[in-house]
């Protein structure tokens, strides 16, 4: 069986390579601000921005003054 070693064990030599907590910090916060960003490119090319008005349509939704 294969063995592993367990992240608490690794993380502070790759903390140290990777230039310390605060790179890890912002190596983070970019790579979810990536996530979010296609995210919702995702939801906006799945999600009509508006919805076409036929000819017999109000655009008060029916209500009457």
């Amino acid at each position: 069986m294969t063995s592993f070693p367990k992240w608490n064990d690794v993380r502070a030599d790759i903390v140290a390579t990777s230039g310390g907590e605060e790179a890890v910090a912002e190596a983070r916060r970019r790579n979810q601000a990536y996530i979010d960003g296609y995210r919702l490119a995702e939801r906006l090319t799945r999600t009509p921005l508006h919805d076409p008005i036929s000819a017999g349509d109000s655009l008060d939704g029916g209500a009457t003054s």
